[in-house]
């Protein structure tokens, strides 16, 4: 699979993911619009694969990383970013460089150990439903603070689910699931950047999968990516 032009621009809404789905379930659920089964015969790498325009430069990331293998077999929940979070991590690794005088590098430059640090943020082990998280509010933590998880590379991520208001109804409307990187600033919640899932339980083989909208900082923080990449390029006399 070749990777995805990474200087293409999105023009399309942010709608797919489990509307592409097919078959039948006897327990559909409401999707934009429509219903949709949730499941997926085949791994979460599949899914990620077999999306073009929104996941498979993802799957490519993947599969040059040690994940692929966990994303085919293991049981986990994988909150994904989006191809275009990679477009964008990578436009700013190159801005870096283009400031330091040095040659612009492709996906293929990267070595696997950078995409193995970021990819760890956005897996937990085990099979985690949107249901299944605790309620959080920015504006009232301390009464729905959601829950701190340790990722499978032992980064701790704030997930919970925001409860919407609705007609002037206090948190009676949609429910949303929202990542925080809690670690930035544990003393103020509100200081730390969050991104909120675009489509959940999507429910391949073996786990669970969330994507994210695509505003989602690859690696969370500005810049990270970018640092980390550059570092690591640079030790290799690139």
């Amino acid at each position: 699979m070749k990777p995805l032009d990474i200087t293409k621009k999105y023009a399309l809404p942010f709608l797919f993911g489990i509307l592409l789905l097919g078959g039948s379930c006897t327990k559909d659920y409401f999707v934009n619009g429509g219903t949709a089964d949730p499941h997926y015969d085949g791994s979460i790498y599949d899914y990620l694969a077999n999306n073009p325009y929104y996941l498979d430069t993802v799957a490519w990331v993947v599969a040059h990383s040690s994940y692929k293998e966990i994303l085919e077999k293991d049981s986990v929940t994988f909150f994904s970013f989006t191809d275009d979070a990679i477009r964008q991590a990578m436009d700013d690794l190159n801005d870096v460089r283009y400031y330091n005088v040095e040659d612009s590098v492709h996906l293929e430059d990267i070595p696997p150990e950078v995409w193995d640090h970021f990819l760890g943020m956005y897996i937990m082990r085990g099979r985690h439903l949107a249901k299944d998280f605790a309620r959080v509010d920015p504006l009232n933590i301390y009464a729905y603070p959601g829950i701190n998880y340790v990722m499978y590379n032992g980064y701790v991520m704030n997930i919970g689910l925001l409860y919407q208001d609705y007609n002037g109804v206090e948190a009676v409307g949609a429910r949303i699931l929202q990542l925080t990187d809690i670690t930035y600033d544990p003393t103020n919640f509100r200081n730390n950047s969050s991104i909120r899932v675009a489509s959940s339980d999507i429910q391949p083989v073996n786990g669970v999968l969330h994507v994210l909208n695509n505003h989602n900082i690859f690696g969370f923080r500005g810049g990270e990516f970018a640092r980390v990449a550059e570092q690591n390029l640079v030790a290799r006399g690139k």
